[in-house]
């Protein structure tokens, strides 16, 4: 459950518990201007006044952008350039940054980078103290900055962030209507939900957080993902979650090879099916008309309407093949709301 302390509130506002234990709604799947607590994701926390360059040299994004004012997304490489854990990266403090990850990612990175910390003297936790609800559209992520009373401008970009206190409210990559996360401590976070349901903002669920990342191409690398993807067959080039600008970290050369030389052979996309079926599961294959497998689906979300919407990674040998699920469903093709190219972190702020 994401807070004892608020259920009694969350089951005035509709939610139950569903099997996984997650927060569950009866409700429609909401678009926008809405909250959904967010139990998929959790925190790894880096403490130590070398944390930036500790981390410098194990993930593709420059450090030096983490400013406190810039959350970039980032990836985790295996020397064969795989992606072993995707976060985003925040700073709270000088000697403090967060690591958002999805939930079951951060205890493996941190036994990973727990080997290398006693150099560099800093510490690693996953706190469950930790909380986070995603926000969609202007008037909630306004609300969230009213509630922190920062004296920081409300985030205006993706990957803008704010901190207060220690809490963040931080933007992330959306097709329409901005999207953020709050991040806060239990009983903060408590006071944040009374406040922003108080204020008007909609109950949502998981359900919904999920459509949006479908809708801004945004593919989190879940434990069951791990290790099979290079950052680039997952847009990260295109999210600026890639420096290519920086000096070396584990599987550098394996990413910057497959950059100019061009040798990325799968790539994130996003279809859609208004046939009438149950969600695929991730690891569900992707078919041509003669059944022969391309990809794979990674993430699946129904919208408001009924439409199957699905980020999967498929292969560019035969762009113009007309797609199916191994379950027979035909997809089309639906536009992604960024240019599959090179987008260097270090223009964020341009």
């Amino acid at each position: 459950m994401f807070m004892n302390a608020l259920n009694t509130l969350m089951q005035q506002r509709g939610y139950h518990s569903a099997e996984d234990g997650s927060l569950a709604l009866d409700t429609p799947v909401c678009e926008s201007h809405y909250l959904a607590p967010l139990e998929t994701f959790e925190i790894l926390e880096v403490n130590g006044k070398d944390g930036e360059r500790f981390l410098q040299g194990q993930t593709s994004q420059h450090l030096t952008l983490v400013d406190g004012s810039l959350a970039p997304l980032t990836a985790f490489c295996t020397p064969k350039g795989r992606i072993m854990g995707m976060a985003q990266l925040l700073r709270v403090t000088p000697e403090q940054l967060w690591l958002l990850m999805p939930t079951g990612t951060a205890a493996p990175l941190k036994t990973h980078l727990a080997k290398f910390a006693p150099f560099y003297k800093v510490t690693l936790e996953i706190p469950d103290t930790l909380k986070v609800i995603g926000l969609s559209g202007q008037d909630s992520l306004t609300a969230a900055a009213r509630f922190l009373e920062s004296d920081q401008p409300l985030p205006t970009h993706d990957f803008a962030m704010l901190a207060a206190g220690n809490a963040v409210l931080a933007r992330q990559p959306a097709q329409a209507e901005p999207r953020g996360v709050l991040i806060a401590q239990e009983a903060q976070m408590i006071e944040a939900m009374h406040y922003l349901l108080e204020a008007g903002v909609t109950p949502a669920d998981g359900r919904s957080w999920t459509l949006g990342d479908i809708r801004a191409g945004l593919q989190w690398v879940t434990a069951t993902q791990t290790d099979s993807w290079l950052p680039q067959m997952l847009n990260l080039e295109a999210l600026a979650a890639i420096s290519f600008k920086k000096g070396c970290y584990t599987g550098q050369e394996v990413v910057a090879r497959a950059h100019f030389r061009g040798q990325v052979k799968k790539r994130l996309m996003r279809l859609i099916s208004h046939q009438d079926m149950a969600l695929p599961s991730p690891g569900t294959k992707v078919l041509d008309s003669n059944n022969k497998s391309l990809g794979a689906v990674m993430t699946a979300a129904h919208a408001p309407d009924g439409t199957l919407e699905i980020l999967a990674v498929v292969s560019l040998r035969d762009e113009d093949a007309i797609l199916k699920l191994e379950t027979q469903q035909t997809l089309a093709h639906a536009a992604l709301p960024y240019s599959v190219e090179r987008r260097d972190p270090e223009r964020l702020k341009d």
